[in-house]
C-alpha cells in the first residue's frame, strides 16, 4: 500500500515537472525592463557598428525573447553578456569580409539579413560553427549569450569561415 502511494505521488510529481520547468523559462518584469533598457541605450550603437562593418544597411533581426534569460537581468548591460558572445564576433567577422572591394561586393550581393537567436536545444556549447547557418541570404546565429566570453576569436573565425564559404 505504501509503495503504491509512493508510486502515485511520484507519478503526480513527474507530471507536474514539465509545467514547473516551463514556468522557470518565462521572464519576469526585471528581465523585460533590463532588455528594454539595453535595446534603447546600447543596441542602437551596436546595430550601427554591424551595418558599418557590413558596409551597407543589412537588416539585423534579434529574437530578444530568446536571448533574454530568466534571472540574468542584472547582467544584460555588461559588455560580455551579448557583446563579447554575439555582437563583437559578428562585427569583427563582417570587418574581415569587407576588408577589400571583393569582399564588400560579395557580402552586399548575397547577405540579405542577419538573424540572431538562442535555442537552448540546438545552440552549441563551444562548437561555434554548429550554431551558424547561411541560407537564402540569411546569416543565422544561434549562440547562448554570456557563455565562454573569452572565445571572441573562435566565434569570429566561425562566422568568417561560414561567410567566406557562402559568398
Amino acid at each position: 500500500m505504501i509503495a503504491r502511494r509512493s508510486m502515485i505521488g511520484l507519478t503526480a510529481a513527474l507530471s507536474l515537472a514539465p509545467a514547473a520547468s516551463r514556468a522557470q523559462a518565462t521572464i519576469g518584469l526585471a528581465e523585460r525592463r533590463a532588455i528594454a533598457a539595453y535595446r534603447q541605450e546600447k543596441y542602437p550603437a551596436i546595430e550601427q557598428g554591424i551595418q558599418q562593418a557590413a558596409s551597407f544597411p543589412v537588416p539585423v533581426e534579434i529574437e530578444w525573447d530568446q536571448l533574454t534569460l530568466p534571472g540574468d537581468a542584472a547582467y544584460y548591460a555588461r559588455d560580455d553578456y551579448f557583446g563579447k558572445t554575439i555582437f563583437e564576433p559578428l562585427t569583427a567577422s563582417l570587418r574581415n569580409i569587407t576588408a577589400d572591394t571583393m569582399g564588400r561586393d560579395a557580402l552586399r550581393a548575397k547577405l540579405q539579413r542577419i538573424h540572431v537567436r538562442f535555442d537552448e536545444k540546438t545552440a552549441p556549447a563551444s562548437n561555434y560553427p554548429n550554431g551558424l547557418s547561411f541560407r537564402d541570404g540569411m546569416l543565422d546565429i544561434n549562440w547562448r549569450p554570456y557563455s565562454n566570453t573569452d572565445d571572441l576569436q573562435d566565434r569570429t573565425k566561425a562566422i568568417t569561415q561560414l561567410l567566406e564559404k557562402s559568398l
